[in-house]
């Protein structure tokens, strides 16, 4: 069969004013570039379980855009689609259906919500994609597709899990690759909509089969950037513990999401250092305590530790590791001083970037099941909506006006051209305090620690 893998790749905002700020402003360009031209983990993956006796296609939806459906026919297309694109993926579905051509849709929407994807395709998907899809195939080729594959919770062991398609990426169009770890995470946050909707636990993936898809990656791209897939990261630090060195020894560059707790870990940053870590994500979510009670539905661990976040982000940085601090505007206890309270504390944090987005509600999350019952979505079926940009929802101390002008003035002041400018001269600035004072303990360790930061202006 000839069978088409389309991502429904790139970030979608409806917010007309939002949409307009944003593509006149370096920082969020920046951000919003590098997470775009992320390729599909999941399409990889799902390339790598097809047989060779099947020809596959790899097909980014902004290139289905510019240049129409693939002219070649397909005789099975694949979509993979988060809630913002459902929309596009449910038009692109009835295309290819209407040529005749059956089309399965997976992904975490359709996980959540199979019934109504179901209206739009041939077959549903449901779930992690590695133990189905060898049946999807199977049944594709007698011509015999279910409705239905898969369940929400199977709990896939990753050891099972094959080497992404890399190879099927075009080198120069991508500037990082994605590697995934593990799937789930120990926190169980009521707005969260990564894998944890569609596992019950953690899970990780054994040591040397990362480094083999490591090798791969590095074996067709000269100096990639790795960024790991993970919800968060860093969790099981055994695992990070004998993961870092071999990584140290093939000199990669990466990027992660992790908790804050990172911070506390002085061997764990070192490590991390030497093995070429850039970058760390770390949802800090709000910069008042006010807006941290009930974020996790097993405790409240990120509430206790709110306290330590400037200590952790300097000692993460001090590493030489930027911190790109995630804040959630529009939680339950914020008021309209979140806007100021949070240029404020990005300040006193001093971080390298920041990341905003509205507190969202997507199906299939505690966050959603909860604001529907409260009566506060505004539209409760506008997929469009969930972007991490919209408000959809009544918030809970201020209007929805001020909720997204607030939002929108905010974005303006964090990611100009000279805020973004100021945080990164902030952090040249405290990176040459950290590597003088290093230096000052003792000159073997200023030489290892000086060399691996040197790189750091070309990331």
């Amino acid at each position: 069969m000839r069978i088409g893998l389309i991502a429904m790749s790139g970030i979608r905002v409806c917010d007309a004013d939002l949409k307009a700020f944003g593509l006149n402003l370096p920082g969020l360009i920046e951000r919003g570039t590098a997470i775009a031209s992320l390729p599909s983990l999941a399409m990889l993956t799902i390339a790598a379980l097809t047989p060779a006796r099947h020809q596959v296609s790899y097909v980014e939806i902004p290139d289905l855009k510019t240049c129409g459906p693939p002219r070649e026919t397909f005789d099975l297309v694949a979509i993979s689609s988060y809630s913002a694109q459902i929309s596009e993926a449910y038009e692109l579905s009835k295309w290819y259906i209407s040529q005749g051509i059956p089309c399965v849709i997976g992904g975490p929407h359709a996980t959540c919500l199979p019934e109504e994807t179901a209206r739009y395709c041939t077959a549903v998907a449901i779930g992690e994609a590695e133990p189905i899809w060898p049946q999807i195939l199977q049944d594709a080729e007698k011509r015999q597709l279910k409705k239905f594959y898969g369940n929400r919770f199977n709990d896939f062991d990753l050891k099972h899990s094959p080497i992404p398609a890399f190879d099927l990426l075009e080198p120069d169009k991508y500037n990082r690759i994605t590697i995934q770890t593990s799937r789930g995470c120990p926190h169980r946050c009521e707005f969260c909509a990564a894998s944890v909707l569609l596992s019950k636990k953690y899970r990780q993936k054994p040591v040397s089969m990362v480094l083999a898809e490591i090798d791969r990656v590095q074996s067709i791209w000269d100096r990639p950037f790795i960024e790991f897939a993970d919800d968060n990261g860093m969790t099981d630090r055994s695992y990070w513990r004998e993961l870092l060195p071999q990584m140290r020894k093939r000199q990669t560059r990466w990027f992660l999401e992790t908790d804050i707790s990172v911070g506390q870990d002085a061997d764990i940053l070192k490590l991390m250092q030497a093995s070429g870590c850039r970058q760390v994500l770390v949802g800090l979510e709000s910069p008042v305590v006010q807006g941290m009670d009930g974020l996790e539905l097993k405790r409240n661990w990120k509430r206790s530790i709110w306290p330590t976040y400037k200590e952790s982000v300097r000692r993460i940085q001090a590493h030489g590791i930027r911190v790109i601090g995630a804040f959630i505007i529009g939680l339950d206890g914020q008021s309209p001083e979140v806007f100021d309270r949070v240029l404020d504390f990005v300040d006193y944090l001093e971080l390298f970037d920041v990341q905003i987005t509205v507190q969202t509600p997507f199906p299939g999350t505690p966050l959603y099941e909860r604001l529907k019952n409260e009566d506060r979505l505004l539209d409760a079926d506008n997929w469009d909506k969930c972007s991490l940009f919209d408000v959809n929802f009544k918030p809970s101390n201020m209007s929805v006006e001020q909720l997204r002008s607030g939002f929108r003035e905010l974005g303006e002041k964090l990611y100009n051209e000279r805020a973004t400018r100021e945080r990164r001269a902030s952090f040249r600035k405290y990176m040459r305090s950290a590597v003088q004072a290093r230096a000052r303990e003792t000159s073997d360790e200023h030489h290892s620690y000086q060399s691996n930061f040197l790189p750091l202006r070309g990331v």
